[in-house]
């Protein structure tokens, strides 16, 4: 009989046990508009434990815009919040201390038109050059504003090779090893004439710039190397900034600001302000450095494997921009029939696999491993949702 009692209760106090946590939020317009219905979107909560992805749950909001879900917390929970509005995806992540917290998401109305964006900064920084294999590294950095209150939604539709509707940016000829990064979630890396294109949504800004970071590598055979191109969107400010170690930059229509020296290297400074849209800057590096004859004959030999890191002190000091919250990182390929989503989620554990591999080996830091898997379970949400796993709309 006493067992019996022991069994019956033994349920009860494992329920009593678990805790529930409800997480609420509201869905409102960003500029309140009157035929803004709330109840036709929907919500959707993707639960990520490191790489492994719960179920989704979507909710429709009341009239008013309020939501809510009910979850069971863990420290070790990330919890993505999404939204799909007129083909832009907007969101809000929580760890499992924020849950208290009221979640407000606002959507726009959207645009095709690129002018509502305005680069209100442009820079191209040399990090540094590598001799004995003849190439350089290149930064950009580009500080964006969307003050229109519409989010700027490419149109995939158009055949136009121009890709009008396009965020682009220019590449010189021959560029490789590109690596972009954002502060924006969603869209594809697009190759386009003359540079690559980017899918993601822009969001009005409302006073805080977007930031976008692309790295790439260019190869040399010469002392000079130009590095023009056409500023199709313009900038109110525009700076060149290269190591003296490296070479000596040259750009006819900035100022030079002269040298300064950071953590030991000496920096060349030029700057120049209100690039008009479609104007062609011209900017060169010449003095590179040249492969020794050691060097040649390394490779002519096919001689010992060196590995070399490129100067990265400028990275971080450099042009006296602020670019944090760089956060996310293209991982997630680009979705096509010949592109299915077991092979896209195939590559992103691939990638998973890599960056676990380089931190254990030691050749990869703390704070950039912790980006990158970051970075890698916003892919895993963004492919559950482009799967139709979360929501039904298409970025």
């Amino acid at each position: 009989m006493v067992a019996v009692i022991i069994i019956a209760i033994t349920p009860v106090a494992t329920a009593q046990d678990l805790t529930f946590s409800t997480i609420t939020g509201r869905v409102v317009h960003g500029l309140e508009a009157e035929s803004f219905d709330p109840s036709n979107v929907v919500v959707t909560l993707n639960v990520l434990e490191g790489i492994t992805a719960f179920d989704p749950v979507s909710v429709a909001p009341a009239a008013n815009g309020s939501f809510e879900f009910t979850v069971t917390p863990s420290s070790n929970h990330v919890y993505f919040i999404g939204v799909q509005y007129q083909g832009a995806r907007y969101s809000e992540t929580l760890t499992s201390t924020e849950l208290q917290d009221e979640v407000v998401i606002q959507v726009y109305d959207t645009t095709h038109d690129t002018s509502v964006l305005q680069f209100t900064s442009y820079s191209v920084i040399v990090a540094g050059a590598v001799s004995s294999e003849g190439w350089i590294e290149i930064i950009e950095r580009a500080s964006v504003l969307n003050e229109s209150g519409l989010t700027l939604v490419p149109d995939s539709s158009s055949e136009s090779p121009a890709m009008l509707s396009f965020l682009r940016f220019a590449l010189p000829p021959n560029a490789y090893n590109l690596d972009v990064r954002s502060n924006l979630v969603g869209g594809d890396i697009i190759t386009v004439d003359r540079g690559f294109g980017l899918t993601t949504p822009v969001v009005p800004t409302n006073g805080e710039p977007h930031l976008f970071e692309f790295v790439y590598r260019l190869n040399y055979k010469e002392p000079t190397l130009d590095l023009s191109r056409t500023m199709r969107f313009g900038a109110e400010s525009f700076r060149y900034v290269a190591p003296a170690d490296t070479g000596s930059p040259i750009a006819p229509q900035l100022d030079d600001l002269g040298a300064t020296e950071l953590n030991g290297r000496f920096l060349r400074l030029l700057e120049v302000a209100d690039i008009k849209p479609g104007q062609l800057v011209e900017l060169s590096i010449t003095n590179l450095p040249m492969p020794s004859a050691l060097d040649r004959l390394r490779a002519s030999a096919n001689g010992w494997d060196v590995q070399y890191i490129a100067p990265a002190v400028v990275i971080a000091t450099l042009v006296l921009i602020a670019f944090f919250n760089l956060r996310r990182r293209q991982v997630l390929p680009k979705l096509s029939p010949s592109n299915d989503a077991t092979s896209v989620h195939e590559a992103i554990l691939t990638r998973l696999t890599d960056i676990e591999s380089r931190y254990r080996a030691g050749s990869l830091s703390k704070r950039r491993y912790d980006a990158y898997r970051d970075q890698i379970k916003e892919a895993l949400v963004d492919l559950r949702i482009r799967t139709g796993s979360g929501d039904s709309s298409a970025e």
